[in-house]
C-alpha cells in the first residue's frame, strides 16, 4: 500500500518510512511476507510462490531450464526498462534498437519453446508467468513485435487460463494499470 510517486518531488517517504522496519534481509520492492518467510526481489518471490503452489519442474534438467528462463525473461524486461524511464527524446532515439534487441531474444525463446505448450512442456510453471510479463511489455512497446506463431499461441494459452482470463477481462484488475510508475515516459 504505497502511493505512487507524484511530481514534482516524487516523494518516496511512504516507502522509506517503513523500508527498514519490515525485517527484510534486503529491503526492496517488491517484497513478500508469508508467515516467517520474508523475501524481496521479483525472481526469489516468484520461485517461492511457484514452489509453494507446485509450479516448479520436478527434474533437475527442467528445474535448471526454469531458472534459466527466469533470467532470460528478466533480460528481456530490462532491455526496455531504461528506455521506458528515459526522456521522450531518449525513448524515440532508443526504441528501434530495443525492439531489434528484443527480437533477438524472442527468436531464441521461440526456438526454445518449439512445439511445447508451456516452457516446461505440458505443465505450466512460474517461469511462464514471468516470461508472459516480459513478452507482454514487448507487445505493448511494439504490437507487431512477435514474428513467431508458437509464441503467439503460447500467449493465447496463458491468457486462456481460467483465472487469468477472468483477470484480463475484469475492468477493475491491475492489467489495465500503466506498466510503469508515473515518472516513466512510456507508461
Amino acid at each position: 500500500p504505497y502511493s505512487a510517486l507524484i511530481p514534482p518531488d516524487y516523494d518516496k517517504s511512504c516507502w522509506y518510512d517503513v523500508k527498514y522496519k519490515l525485517g527484510l534481509d534486503f529491503p526492496n520492492l517488491p517484497y513478500l511476507i508469508d508467515g516467517d518467510v520474508k523475501l524481496s526481489q521479483s525472481v526469489p518471490i516468484l520461485d517461492y510462490v511457484s514452489q509453494k503452489f507446485g509450479l516448479v519442474p520436478k527434474t533437475p534438467r527442467l528445474l535448471a531450464q526454469y531458472h534459466m528462463i527466469n533470467h532470460v525473461a528478466n533480460d528481456l524486461l530490462w532491455l526496455a526498462i531504461p528506455l521506458m524511464y528515459g526522456s521522450k527524446d531518449q525513448f524515440e532515439l532508443g526504441r528501434d534498437k530495443v525492439i531489434k534487441d528484443s527480437k533477438v531474444l524472442l527468436d531464441q525463446i521461440a526456438t526454445f519453446l518449439g512445439s511445447k505448450h508451456f516452457i516446461a512442456g505440458d505443465f505450466i510453471t512460474g517461469s511462464d508467468f514471468l516470461l508472459y510479463e516480459a513478452i507482454d511489455r514487448c507487445i505493448r512497446l511494439e504490437p507487431t513485435i512477435i514474428d513467431h506463431e508458437n509464441i503467439n499461441q503460447w500467449v493465447k494459452r496463458i491468457r486462456a487460463l481460467p483465472t487469468l482470463q477472468k483477470y484480463f477481462n475484469d475492468p477493475e484488475s491491475s492489467v489495465h494499470w500503466p506498466l510503469n510508475n508515473k515518472y516513466a515516459y512510456f507508461k
